[in-house]
């Protein structure tokens, strides 16, 4: 299936060369159709034998009225009205909409365009994505590309409802080619930034991403300087502590530095409290709970396991289980410093301050502030600041403007057709009656139009004309 491009259907070569030929096809036949087709628009019949009007599907006969009255009725029912005389009859030939015929080719040459746009946007179409964080430059084309564009990404924004759901995602962008800065602005996904042919969308965004610097302590060189999303969760209790008085000292979500077999946790300084408290999450018949220790407290008193929503005493503090959350991470990381991947997690929340803890298998686990810098062995880690990362799309559709052309004419062609049918009556007026017959649509109307034009003569409306009730 891959061989034959199953799974690449529209770049395949055997598909190209399809449309290819059904584009020959498509030509082949509106012109094979042009020559009869132009005929009956502009020279169409106008005498037909006089068993037409016996044999015809679309035929009536009204009262004998006067050849004039007849012109006048048909001419204000818009038709091209040409008469003759012979053997002590008038003949009239009435045609209306004639020209729409001709919207046959129009549709057609809608086809015929948008199978060439089709074409032409397999053959000179360029896509590429990209998925880069704020302050992060990515190329677009194959870096060996001698027409390089580059793109930085200056702010990426998205805004969220109160239910959490998304309101608006947009970037503003600055376009490089070669190095230099060619084009700045922003891009959303409905409005996409245009530069030089090629059209760049927002095609996604994630708000959970960190900029790390790791700097040579001794010479002060950038060593690493990386914006990573943070794309998995970690699972953290979110702790409520007072004291006796009832006076909070700590509410936040205890970002885990410990992964042990039975629990996750890390120890946490109480402020104003003066100890130091162990605190994690696990679980007991599929059930989270918080477990708390003190190292400086003797026996049960220094231990607390908690059910969620739950509260509990601990060394002269009061502990209440709030809820479990969740801290956006990053497992794997290679950095500077550590021989083996580090586990990033990002900790606070958008009102207050933001910190980014690294945690070393190798190594004793490392918070930093917002900004803050802090110098472990050779090297000194230094938190940028938290980062969204957007998802762009990049693409040039020179075959775009045949589509919509197409479109168009498509429309414009099926309207005429289904609107504005051709009309076309002979009739033959003698002292006796006035015969009509008709080539219509069988959908055409034609039982309807007779009516009028009976109503427009002052003539009775014949039996087999009247309408159903």
């Amino acid at each position: 299936m891959y061989r034959l491009g199953l799974f690449s259907v529209f770049q395949a070569r055997w598909f190209v060369f399809a449309l290819g030929f059904l584009v020959i096809n498509v030509t082949v036949c509106t012109f094979n159709r042009w020559s009869p087709t132009f005929r009956n628009v502009f020279r169409p019949p106008q005498q037909v034998p006089e068993s037409f009007f016996d044999r015809a599907h679309n035929r009536t006969q009204l009262d004998a009225v006067a050849p004039e009255q007849a012109i006048s009725a048909l001419r204000k029912l818009r038709y091209n009205v040409r008469s003759r005389e012979d053997a002590g009859a008038t003949y009239l030939f009435a045609d209306r909409f004639g020209w729409t015929q001709l919207s046959t080719f129009v549709s057609h040459l809608a086809l015929i365009l948008f199978i060439a746009g089709g074409l032409v946007t397999s053959l000179t179409g360029f896509t590429s994505n990209a998925f880069a964080g704020e302050g992060t430059t990515v190329p677009i084309f194959p870096v060996k590309d001698p027409n390089q564009l580059q793109v930085h990404i200056d702010d990426a924004v998205g805004r969220y409802g109160e239910a959490g759901n998304p309101l608006d995602f947009r970037t503003h962008l600055t376009i490089f080619r070669n190095g230099r800065e060619v084009k700045s602005g922003t891009m959303t996904v409905n409005d996409p930034l245009k530069y030089g042919g090629y059209r760049f969308h927002q095609v996604a965004f994630f708000p959970s991403g960190a900029e790390l610097r790791i700097r040579d302590a001794a010479t002060g060189n950038t060593v690493l300087n990386e914006t990573f999303p943070l794309q998995d969760i970690t699972a953290a209790p979110v702790v409520t502590i007072t004291d006796g008085g009832g006076n909070a000292l700590l509410s936040d979500t205890i970002v885990p530095t410990d992964f042990l077999d039975i629990a996750s946790g890390t120890l946490v300084n109480v402020p104003g409290s003066g100890r130091i408290v162990w605190i994690g999450l696990t679980t007991r018949e599929d059930t989270w709970e918080l477990v708390a220790y003190d190292p400086q407290a003797d026996g049960e008193r220094g231990q607390l396991r908690l059910a969620e929503g739950a509260s509990g005493e601990l060394s002269g503090m009061r502990l209440h289980f709030d809820a479990v959350g969740s801290v956006p991470s990053a497992a794997g990381l290679s950095v500077p410093g550590s021989s083996a991947p580090v586990l990033a997690q990002l900790g606070g929340d958008d009102g207050g301050a933001r910190s980014l803890t690294l945690v070393f298998e190798d190594a004793p686990a490392i918070s930093l502030s917002e900004g803050e810098a802090l110098t472990v062995g050779p090297y000194a880690y230094q938190f940028e600041g938290p980062r969204e990362f957007t998802g762009i799309s990049v693409k040039r559709d020179s075959g775009a403007w045949f589509i919509w052309v197409a479109t168009g004419m498509l429309v414009l062609g099926l309207a005429v057709t289904f609107y504005l049918p051709r009309r076309r009556l002979w009739l033959r007026i003698n002292g006796d009656a006035t015969s009509i017959a008709a080539l219509a649509e069988k959908s055409g109307g034609f039982e309807k139009d007779m009516r009028v034009l009976a109503t427009r003569l002052g003539v009775p409306v014949p039996a087999d004309l009247e309408e159903e009730r």
